[in-house]
C-alpha cells in the first residue's frame, strides 16, 4: 500500500470509473451527434423537397402561359384580314419562284406593299413581345411575309421544305416543335396556326419563334429549371452547362417518345440514381448530388425538371463531425481532469488513512490500527470460540545502536526488524508497530484446557525470536544483534478483556527482558564478556 503511494497513482477504482464514464461519454455524444445530424439532414432535405416543389409549380405556371402566349399570337395574326388576303395571294409561289435564289425571292417580295405591311405588323408584334421571329409560309413552304423583313438578316423569301410543324399546321391546325434556327443557330421553339380562307381550305400557316435564351430569363429561383423534350434533351435551362444536354435518364421511361423531326437528342450527362437516398429523388448528375422534382406540363411535348443541389449536406456533414467531435473532446477533456482531481483527492483521503492507521518508517499498523485489529480479532475469537495470541516485543539496546551508529542507521534497523518479522507470521497474523522500538502481533489459535501451556504462544516464540538475531548490514555500517525481548500470551475473550491482553503481553516482555539482562550479566560475571554492539 505504501509503495502505491509512493507511485502518486490515482486508485485503479477511480482510473476505471473515469475511463468508463469517457467511454460513456464518447458513445454518447456519437450517437447523440448521428441522431441529430440525421435529423437536420432530413429537415434539410425536406426543406429543399418542398422549395423545389415550390418553385416547379410557380415556374410551370409561368412556362404555360408562355406556351399559351404563342399560340394565341399564332392564332391571331393567322386570323387577321391582311394577312388572309396575302396568303390568299400567295397560297403558292409563281411559277419558276422555287428556282430563284432566296435573295431573288426575298427582293420581289419586298416589293410587295401588302407584303411589306404585314412584315411591319409582325415585327411591332415581335418587338412587343421581345419573340425571335413571326413569320407566314404559304403551302410551297416559302415564308411570304416576316418581321424584320427589312433588316440585312432575314428570312424573307426562305423555303422550309419538310418542316414538321409546318406540316403539321397545315394538316392538323397547329404545329409545334423545338429546334435550332438554321440562319442564326438559336435554339427555338417553333409555335404555328393555319391560316384559312372563309370554306376552312389551308392558305398556309403562321409562325411564332420564341428563342431559348429568352424563355432561359423566365426560368428564374434558387434551384436549377431545365425544360425537357420526350427525348430528353434540354431545350432551356436556368443554368447553361445543362442546355442542348440530354438527361433521358431522369424521366420515367413511359415519358420518352422517339423524335419526330430531324433534330438530334443532344450529347447525354453522366446521370445515375442515388441508391441510398431514403426518402426522395435523388440523382447525382455529372458527379454532383441533386434532388429531382418532375413537373408536368400543359404542352405534352415538354416536361419542366427542377433540380434542388444537395451538395451543401456534405460540408453540413462534416460540420456536424467537427462539432461532435469538439463536445466529445471538451467533455473526454472535463472527464480526464475531474477523474485526475477525483483521484488526487482519493489518494488524499488515502494518504491520511494511512498515515492515521500506518506507520511511515515501517509501512505496518501503528497502534491505532493495531488496537481496531485487537478489537475486531477479539469480537472473531468470541463468536469462534478461539483464543487471541497477543506478542509484545522490544529491540533491545536500540539507544545503543542509535547512539553508535546514528538515528538513519537505527531507522533502517527498525525497518528491517519489521521485514524479519513478517517473514515468520503465520496466514492470518498481522504485525504492527507500537511505538519507538515496540511492535505488536496478533493471532488466533484454538483453545486450551486450563493449567497447559499454551502451545500456540510457544511456537510463535520459537518462530519470531530467532528471526531478529544476527548479522545487519547497511551501506554504512554492519553489526550483530543480539535480539529483542518477547511478551506472548494466548488469551480466552470470554474471560479476559483486551486491556488484560495487552498489560499481561507488556508485563511478560518485561520479565523477558529482565531474564535476560541477568543472563548477559551472569555470564559476562563468569569469564566471557558478551560481544559488544560494533
Amino acid at each position: 500500500m505504501q509503495q502505491g503511494l509512493r507511485g502518486r497513482r490515482a486508485p485503479a477504482g477511480v482510473r476505471r470509473a473515469t475511463l468508463a464514464i469517457a467511454a460513456a461519454w464518447l458513445v454518447l455524444v456519437a450517437g447523440l451527434g448521428c441522431w441529430l445530424s440525421s435529423r437536420i439532414l432530413d429537415e434539410e432535405r425536406d426543406s429543399l423537397q418542398a422549395s423545389a416543389a415550390y418553385e416547379a409549380e410557380t415556374t410551370a405556371r409561368v412556362v404555360d402561359r408562355l406556351f399559351a402566349e404563342l399560340s394565341s399570337v399564332a392564332n391571331m395574326v393567322a386570323t387577321q384580314n391582311q394577312v388572309v388576303q396575302l396568303a390568299t395571294r400567295y397560297r403558292t409561289d409563281p411559277p419558276g419562284f422555287d428556282a430563284l435564289t432566296r435573295e431573288q425571292r426575298a427582293a420581289i417580295l419586298a416589293q410587295d406593299p401588302q407584303v411589306r405591311r404585314v412584315g411591319d405588323v409582325m415585327t411591332r408584334l415581335s418587338d412587343d413581345l421581345r419573340y425571335g421571329r413571326i413569320y407566314m409560309n404559304n403551302l410551297s413552304h416559302d415564308t411570304v411575309a416576316t418581321s424584320q423583313w427589312s433588316e440585312p438578316f432575314n428570312i424573307l423569301g426562305q423555303i422550309y421544305p419538310g418542316r414538321a410543324y409546318l406540316l403539321d399546321a397545315l394538316r392538323t391546325g397547329k404545329g409545334r416543335s423545338f429546334g435550332i434556327a438554321r440562319l442564326n443557330q438559336m435554339p427555338s421553339y417553333f409555335v404555328t396556326s393555319r391560316i384559312e380562307d372563309t370554306e376552312d381550305r389551308p392558305l398556309g400557316s403562321v409562325t411564332v419563334r420564341f428563342d431559348g435564351p429568352d424563355m432561359a430569363h423566365y426560368l428564374t429561383g434558387r434551384h436549377i429549371a431545365l425544360i425537357v423534350n420526350r427525348q430528353g434533351r434540354v431545350t432551356t435551362a436556368s443554368s447553361a452547362p445543362f442546355t442542348l444536354r440530354n438527361v433521358a435518364a431522369l424521366l420515367p421511361p413511359e415519358a420518352l417518345r422517339p423524335s419526330a423531326d430531324d433534330e438530334g437528342p443532344g450529347e447525354p450527362l453522366a446521370v445515375s440514381a442515388i441508391a441510398d437516398a431514403g426518402q426522395g429523388d435523388h440523382w447525382l448528375v455529372e458527379g454532383r448530388p441533386y434532388l429531382l422534382r418532375r413537373q408536368p406540363l400543359a404542352d405534352e411535348q415538354y416536361q419542366l425538371l427542377t433540380l434542388a443541389s444537395l451538395e451543401q449536406l456534405a460540408p453540413m456533414r462534416r460540420q456536424h463531425a467537427l462539432l461532435a467531435g469538439s463536445v466529445a473532446a471538451v467533455g473526454l477533456l472535463l472527464t480526464l481532469l475531474s477523474g485526475r482531481l477525483v483521484g488526487q483527492v482519493a489518494m488524499r483521503h488515502q494518504e491520511e488513512r494511512y498515515a492515521a492507521n500506518y506507520d511511515t518508517l515501517t509501512g505496518l499498523p501503528n497502534r491505532r490500527a493495531i488496537l481496531a485489529e485487537l478489537r475486531r480479532v477479539f469480537a472473531l475469537a468470541e463468536r469462534t470460540s478461539q483464543r487471541v495470541l497477543v506478542a509484545f516485543i522490544d529491540l533491545d539496546e536500540f539507544k545503543t545502536i542509535n547512539d553508535l551508529h546514528g538515528h538513519e542507521i537505527g531507522d533502517r534497523f527498525l525497518a528491517e526488524a519489521g521485514r524479519r518479522l513478517l517473514a515468520g507470521l503465520r496466514a492470518g497474523d498481522r504485525l504492527g508497530r507500537w511505538g519507538g522500538d515496540e511492535f505488536v502481533v496478533i493471532g488466533l489459535t484454538g483453545s486450551v484446557r486450563d493449567g497447559d501451556r499454551d502451545p500456540a504462544a510457544e511456537a510463535m516464540r520459537r518462530r519470531l525470536v530467532p528471526l531478529l538475531i544476527g548479522t545487519y548490514s547497511f551501506p554504512e555500517c554492519s553489526f550483530d544483534y543480539a535480539g529483542a525481548s518477547f511478551g506472548i500470551v494466548g488469551i480466552d475473550p470470554a474471560v479476559s478483556s483486551l486491556q488484560a491482553a495487552l498489560r499481561e503481553a507488556d508485563r511478560l516482555m518485561y520479565a523477558d527482558k529482565q531474564a535476560r539482562r541477568a543472563d548477559a550479566e551472569r555470564q559476562a560475571s563468569v569469564s566471557v564478556p558478551g560481544r559488544a554492539i560494533a
